[in-house]
């Protein structure tokens, strides 16, 4: 048992129930000595009666409330009275009668002092028998029906009643069944508490606790009186023999009653509770967890596709507004001056992006916040962080410049070729008049105008697509400048995005990781305390 003891506060530690360890050592302490409680109303005549068990006067008999702490009475070598706590008294005597016993005097039920309510509730639990003691005309009072139904939700505790007769002997020998009839009366009262078979091991005993005492210390012997303290020796036998005989029996049984209820009581099963609740909200933060992340990746593919669409229709319109403009200018136009059709190109580039608001169109494609604000909407725990975007303005503006740089960027075909097709075409005519003033060099002047017309005619048909490889340039840097940009507009939306859904599966993580560790802690702990509720059953 001691073993038993030892692992329990352990366990109840763990648990953070401090109070219930104090409770598990009261009754760990008392386990050498059965204790027997007299409870009852202030003027019950409970001291009496333990003073008549001894056969002297150990406590204060007044019809006032006089006991205002727990007082134990008990065997010792060495006679004294002394203070416990702030709410229990140890009176020690010489009594052999209490070597397995300690009888306990308790204060008043109804004595209007809180102090007094707080001793008794204090004490309770280390109690293995209470002695209810009721004045026979108030056989059962709500004070006391309060005291069974607090000590039945917390404790386990053997019960014994005794009805103190306070009325004069002559009634209960006109009415011989009066005494039987208070017995059913409190029996009736107390099956409301105590199980068919408790009720049927219960003890009621009726006699006038001042008429014993009479009786005690009287040499005569007074018929009138036997009815009414007849009783009283079967009560003292049940004390002093039934019980001290089974001493250690009863000690365990009750030892192990209260130790079971302990374990079964609403301060140990709500960590049972506990723990369901936390299994179901881990259940429902992993549940929540999945459906964020499925629907976080939803909302990012989603926009990725967004944007990649409007991306492509807008490199689609810039390649739409080039062509245009190429198609109004002749090849003699970029010949003469292609700077102007750049410029235009420019232009034309700077007014979609200044006219058709492509800046803002563009900020809200690659702001991830509106997509962040409706998951925090539909997942509150994800405890989601829509800041303010860094570097969207500069991510636009590289776009805006490499698309009004890119014209300027593909060079300008056939600025040389015309340069070239004018010198081939004066050194062709150089070569012909050669052949007509030199006649003897023909075949050299032949060889050369042949040379030239080839690089007249390739410089021609360069001059000639000038404008269309232009196009053909702009069109291909154009197409890669889309690609170029997509990725970037897409790396920076996923990016960001995915660095804020990060912070919440985090949280998310990191909740369920402690639930986690709460809930293994919890199971341990309950397996200990559902093995020490076998131990003790098997003790």
């Amino acid at each position: 048992m001691k073993e038993i003891f030892k692992k329990l506060k352990l366990t109840l530690g763990e648990l953070g129930l401090e109070h219930l360890i104090r409770y598990v050592s009261d009754i760990e302490n008392s386990i050498d000595k059965i204790h027997i409680a007299f409870v009852g109303e202030y003027n019950a005549g409970k001291s009496s009666l333990i003073n008549t068990l001894l056969g002297r006067k150990i406590l204060a008999e007044r019809d006032l409330p006089t006991t205002n702490r727990v007082v134990l009475v008990q065997d010792c070598e060495i006679e004294k009275r002394e203070k416990l706590d702030p709410y229990t008294e140890r009176i020690c005597i010489n009594e052999p009668k209490l070597e397995n016993m300690v009888l306990v005097d308790t204060p008043g039920l109804s004595s209007a002092v809180k102090e007094h309510e707080t001793a008794l509730f204090k004490y309770l639990h280390k109690a293995d028998l209470l002695v209810f003691v009721a004045p026979s005309n108030q056989p059962y009072t709500k004070e006391l029906e309060n005291l069974l139904k607090e000590l039945f939700k917390k404790h386990s505790t053997q019960l014994a009643y005794v009805i103190n007769i306070f009325e004069d002997p002559s009634v209960y020998k006109e009415d011989p069944k009066k005494i039987d009839r208070l017995k059913q009366f409190v029996r009736e009262k107390l099956s409301n508490f105590l199980s068919s078979e408790d009720l049927k091991d219960l003890k009621i005993f009726a006699f006038s606790v001042k008429k014993v005492q009479q009786k005690k210390t009287s040499n005569k012997q007074d018929k009138s009186l036997r009815n009414i303290t007849r009783e009283y020796f079967s009560f003292e036998k049940f004390i002093f023999e039934d019980l001290a005989q089974k001493a250690q029996k009863l000690k365990f049984a009750s030892v192990k009653e209260k130790l079971l209820k302990l374990l079964n009581s609403d301060e140990v099963n709500k960590f049972s509770k506990e723990l369901r609740e936390l299994e179901k909200n881990k259940a429902f933060y992993e549940r929540e967890k999945n459906q964020f992340l499925e629907l976080s990746q939803r909302l990012k593919i989603g926009h990725l596709e967004d944007l990649e669409n409007k991306l492509t229709l807008f490199f689609e319109e810039v390649e739409k507004d080039i062509v245009d403009v190429l198609q109004r200018y002749s090849l003699w136009d970029f010949l003469k001056d292609s700077q102007i059709i750049k410029k235009e190109i420019e232009e034309i580039i700077s007014m979609k992006f200044l006219v058709e608001n492509k800046q803002e169109e563009f900020s809200n494609l690659l702001d991830y916040r509106p997509n962040l604000v409706k998951l925090k909407e539909l997942f509150p725990n994800a405890r989601l962080e829509p800041t303010i975007p860094q570097g969207l303005k500069l991510t636009i503006e590289n776009l805006k410049k490499d698309l009004k740089e890119a014209p300027y960027n593909v060079g300008t075909p056939g600025q040389v070729a015309k340069y070239v097709l004018i010198l081939a075409l004066l050194l062709i005519v150089a070569s012909g008049i050669g052949v007509f003033i030199e006649p003897q060099y023909k075949l050299y002047f032949l060889t050369a105008a042949g040379f030239f017309t080839f690089v007249f005619l390739g410089a021609l048909l360069r001059t000639i697509r000038a404008k269309e490889i232009f196009k053909e340039r702009l069109l291909k840097k154009l197409n890669y400048l889309k690609n170029f940009h997509l990725k970037r507009f897409k790396n920076y939306y996923e990016s960001n995005f995915e660095a804020r859904i990060e912070k919440a599966k985090f949280f998310y993580d990191k909740t369920i990781d402690e639930l986690s560790l709460r809930i293994n802690h919890l199971n341990q702990l309950l397996k200990k305390l559902e093995e020490l509720k076998k131990q003790i059953r098997e003790f």
